[in-house]
This record gives C-alpha cells, sequence and structure tokens, in this order.
C-alpha cells in the first residue's frame, strides 16, 4: 500500500503529464541572485554574498529594509519542474503586536491603550499601522521565498551533479535557473489579528495585503476568520493558505457547510457566498471575554486530507499565581481549552488523516520548580509579580545565551504533559519535533531592538562587487542583507521583563502527519513524547525538514514554522 505522501505526488505526477514540459529557460519572473553561496547548518543555511545589485527602493523610515527591495529581490516562478519534489510550509505567528491599539499600549501606556480601543471601531487604520503591516508581510514573503530558492537550490544541485547533501553547496547552483518555483503548499495561521481589541479597518487592510502577499501563487483562500465584532463569537484567530500553480488541479478544500470538498479551481469561496462556510472555529466555552478560540481548514490533496488546526489557548492572567505552584492553575485551564478543540473538531477529522496543530498554545515553563532550582543551586534570586520579572541580568543570559539553553529547557515540561493528556482523554496521539531554538515569548521585536541586536555590520564590498563606496541605494541593498541575515540565523532577540520567556508557539502533528512527512508508513506509536528527527536523522530520515523559529518585524512572539 502506497504512502500517504505518495498518494499526493502520484497523482501530482499525473496532473503534470497533461501540461507541457517545463524549460527553466521559459520561466516567469526574473531578479533572482545567481552569485549565492550558502553553507547549511541543522537544515539551515546562513546568508552570504548575494547580487543585490538589481534592487531598487525606499528604505523604511523605521530602519528597516526597503519594502520594494524586497519585493524586486523575491520574484517567484509560475513553474515548477516535472521531477520537483512536493515541498509544504507551515507558519505561525502571534501578530497582537501589530496595530493602531497595541502601538497604543507600547508608546503611551495602558491609559493611551483604552483610548485606542475606544476608538479602534470607527476611526481609520493609522499610517503606522499599515506601515507596520506592510513591513511585517514584506518579511514574511521573504521568508517564503527564502525557503523556496533553498529547496530549488537543493533540487538543482542534485539533478546536476547528484550530491543531495545540502552542506555542499556551489555557487553555480542556480545559476541562469531563473527564479524558484513557489512552495507547493504554504499555510499561515496567524492570532491576535487587529491587536489588542477588534479593529474593523485593521482587520479589512490585513486581509487585503494578504491577498497580494503571493500573486505568483496559483491560488489563495485569502484570510479566513470570523468577520464580525461579536464578542460571544470573535476570537482573532485567522489562517491562510496558498497553493502553487501545480498543485491547484489536484486540490480541494472542505466546505464545512456543505460537508464537501470544493475543487480550487471552482472559487470555493463563491460556492456558498461566504469564506466562512470554508472553516470551522469558535471561542472556547469559558473564553469569557478573552478572544482564545480554534479554526479548522480541511485541504483534500490528490487523495490526501490534511487538516490544519489552527489555536490560541488561554495565557497566565497573574504571573505570580502561575509561579505559586506546579503544574500551574493555567495549565490545566489550556489542557481543557485543547481537550475542548479536539471534541468541537473530531467530527471533521478522521484518525487516518493528517493532522497539523499549530499556534499559540501559550504554553509557559514549569516556573515554579524553575525558580526553586536558581535559587538553591545557581544562587539566583528571582521575584515573579503580576507584570513584573524583578531579575538579575544573568537570570536573562539563560534565556538570550544558547550555550545556557540547556538549564532551562529540563523546565518546559508543559507539552509534553499536554500529550499525556490528550491521548488519555481523547485516543489521539501527538507528537513535536525536537526544539532547537530559544524561547518565542515574550520577545522585543526587531523594530524595538534592530539598532542594539539585529544590525550587522555587513561590508559594503557584500553588495558592490568590491568597490568600497557607498554608490546610490547601497544602503537600501545593505539593508535587505541584514534582513536575510536574521530570518537565516537562529534569533538571538532580547526578552521583556514583564514575563518569564516561555516557548509558547508550536507546531504537533499525529502520526499520519508524521507518514506524510517522512514518506514512509509506520505504525510506530508517537505518543507522550517529542520526536527526536533533527536534519537527515531518526524519523525524518527519509525527508529533510526545517523546524525552527524566526523573528520578524513587529512581534513579540518569534514565528515558528515548519518545512518539509
Amino acid at each position: 500500500m502506497r504512502s500517504l505522501l505518495e498518494g499526493i505526488t502520484s497523482t501530482l505526477r499525473s496532473a503534470q503529464q497533461h501540461q507541457t514540459g517545463w524549460d527553466p529557460r521559459n520561466a516567469t519572473s526574473t531578479g533572482v541572485p545567481t552569485t549565492a553561496q550558502e553553507a547549511f547548518s541543522g537544515g539551515v543555511p546562513a546568508v552570504a554574498q548575494r547580487d543585490l545589485s538589481h534592487v531598487e527602493g525606499p528604505v523604511s523610515s523605521k530602519g528597516g529594509a526597503p519594502m520594494d527591495c524586497i519585493t524586486g529581490y523575491s520574484r517567484f516562478s509560475t513553474h515548477s519542474p516535472p521531477d520537483f519534489p512536493f515541498r509544504m510550509l507551515m507558519i505561525t505567528q502571534n501578530v497582537g503586536a501589530i496595530g493602531d491599539t497595541a502601538a497604543g499600549a507600547k508608546e503611551g501606556g495602558e491609559e493611551h491603550r483604552r483610548e485606542c480601543e475606544k476608538q479602534a471601531g470607527n476611526d481609520e487604520l493609522s499610517s503606522d499601522a499599515q506601515k507596520d503591516v506592510r513591513e511585517f508581510l514584506s518579511e514574511l514573503r521573504l521568508l517564503i521565498f527564502e525557503y523556496s530558492r533553498r529547496e530549488y537550490t537543493a533540487h538543482i544541485r542534485v539533478s546536476n551533479t547528484g550530491d543531495d547533501d545540502p552542506s555542499h553547496p556551489s555557487a553555480a547552483d542556480i545559476g541562469g535557473q531563473g527564479p524558484p518555483p513557489l512552495i507547493d503548499v504554504i499555510v499561515v495561521h496567524f492570532q491576535e489579528i487587529g491587536g489588542k481589541s477588534f479593529h474593523t479597518e485593521f482587520n479589512n487592510y490585513f486581509a487585503n495585503a494578504l491577498q497580494e502577499l503571493l500573486p505568483e501563487a496559483g491560488w489563495t483562500s485569502g484570510l479566513l476568520m470570523r468577520a464580525n465584532d461579536d464578542e460571544d463569537q470573535f476570537t482573532a484567530v485567522g489562517s491562510v493558505v496558498y497553493l502553487s500553480h501545480r498543485m491547484c488541479p489536484i486540490s480541494s478544500i472542505l466546505s464545512f457547510h456543505h460537508r464537501t470538498f470544493v475543487c480550487v479551481g471552482d472559487d470555493p469561496v463563491t460556492y456558498g457566498s461566504s469564506p466562512t462556510i470554508l472553516f470551522h472555529g469558535g471561542k472556547f466555552s469559558g473564553a469569557g471575554e478573552s478572544r482564545k478560540g480554534y479554526l479548522l481548514i480541511s485541504l483534500r490533496l490528490g487523495t490526501v486530507v490534511v487538516n490544519f488546526l489552527n489555536v490560541h489557548l488561554y495565557n497566565d492572567k497573574k504571573s505570580k499565581e502561575a509561579a505559586a505552584a506546579s503544574p500551574s492553575p493555567y495549565a490545566l485551564q489550556r489542557q481543557e481549552a485543547l481537550l475542548e478543540t479536539l471534541a468541537e473538531c473530531a467530527a471533521f477529522i478522521s484518525p487516518d488523516d493528517p493532522l497539523f496543530i499549530f499556534g499559540d498554545f501559550n504554553t509557559r515553563l514549569d516556573v515554579h520548580n524553575m525558580l526553586q532550582y536558581l535559587k538553591e543551586v545557581e544562587n539566583l534570586d528571582v521575584k515573579v509579580s503580576d507584570g513584573d520579572v524583578r531579575a538579575p541580568d544573568s537570570f536573562w543570559e539563560l534565556f538570550e545565551n544558547p550555550q545556557h539553553m540547556g538549564v532551562i529547557r529540563p523546565y518546559d515540561v508543559e507539552v509534553q504533559r499536554l500529550l499525556d493528556v490528550v491521548a488519555q482523554q481523547s485516543g489521539m496521539e501527538l507528537a513535536e519535533f525536537a526544539v532547537r531554538f530559544p524561547p518565542t515569548y515574550l520577545c522585543q521585536s526587531p523594530r524595538d531592538s534592530e539598532e542594539a541586536t539585529f544590525q550587522i555590520d555587513t561590508p559594503v564590498h557584500l553588495v558592490n562587487d568590491g568597490e568600497d563606496k557607498r554608490e546610490s541605494g547601497t544602503s537600501d541593498r545593505i539593508s535587505v542583507v541584514r534582513v536575510l541575515e536574521r530570518l537565516s540565523s537562529i534569533p538571538h532577540h532580547p526578552y521583556g521583563r514583564r514575563r518569564v520567556p516561555a516557548w509558547c508557539d508550536r507546531v504537533l502533528w499525529n502520526p499520519p502527519a508524521l507518514e506524510l512527512m517522512t514518506g514512509r508508513r509506520t505504525s510506530q506509536s508517537v505518543a507522550g513524547s517529542s520526536a527526536t528527527a533533527h536534519g537527515g536523522t531518526g524519523v525524518g530520515a527519509l525527508r529533510r525538514y526545517v523546524y525552527r523559529s524566526v523573528a520578524l518585524r513587529h512581534t513579540d512572539h518569534a514565528a515558528v514554522t515548519l518545512f518539509f
């Protein structure tokens, strides 16, 4: 019996056989650099020299990379080679730090934030908030492009040399081959859309911007989320799907209202007159005024149904109370919320179909036991109160310095407990790849700490062909290199001092999803444990994957990505 992955790839091959042959010289779009030379490290290549001489555009007034410059750099082809492997990218990002009300909290304090919230429903979106959205989405596009380009580079290398080792790059890997094809399936989950309160204008602007994010895609779902401000329904959780052109003939999306899959070529939104038919979601029964909830999307790719569940679980309302016990009472609330989500979605999810659950789980460290250890063994006295953490600099270095990560990782136990409870009470086995990235929350965004942390001193010769002079446009191109450096490296961001940092943002999956990722049928149980695969070992040995975090501009959560 063929694997789930073969159920997609075989159908994809059949569909492509009916299309004209692919010639890289005829690929659409231009602008892919041809002098790239990279080295992979743990599945994530470092940024090196790139020819950005073709890129132009104004620099952002806030010191970021020029937006037109990024768009000009990140060009995609709408065609894929017939033998190009199937690839999928999932991204989760809490965007609560973007928006007028979020800006009010940061710039004018709590009183200003409340005033912004009062006016948010009627006022037009400020130009600053619009700029934040554009800058954030430009970096998101660049991140997607880098994944696409690296995968295309690896494919060309294998085709030309037979070398499938990603640590052996060549400067000629993509020379003359044209821009890379877009990743086949891209699913992005967002939480806290609109900042800290409902903002109609922001939500509309954000949705329109997402619609234009990847015009090279064969199909996009648009932003799927509830478009009303009913406190009993609105969750600020939304998702968007992008498909490559070659995937469209074999792809459909579930209309939950009609209980049938609709081919993406038939415009599924108009099939039911509203995009709300394309997702199933709601608030948790105990959410009250908070906007915590879930959203489920189901795609049929070839013969395989793949489910994507977006979740935003409860946060720790009072840090002092959370630190007083192990496990904290809020951890128990998060367990109940996830169990409720799975029960609400059980009618639509077959246990034989791949399921990916990703979002802001709000999972926190076992602060109670960690602080006890730090005081008794490390002689660190840390005081946690509501809205403030008083600790010496050496405490924060435990989170910001990767060499000290081993001290705090043993206290990241909530996800393990969550997996155990789900398996025991729902019978669903879930797992996660090994986490090798820093805590994802509460981060100072690149906008807030650009000068201190993210401004990499890039030599001018990297973008000027060796000429040590600052000609017009040089600063623009250096800015793009800096953004690429940040997106390609392990985030080393400082953390806000109001919360103990934690791995809040995760990607979980069930055994059929593991089969889809590895391309191998398996009966091995993964319940209650984190998979230990990384790069090319363990369960992921048959297919490369990347599970990592990324620091995107204007966010206080790091984005978490899973690519395979």
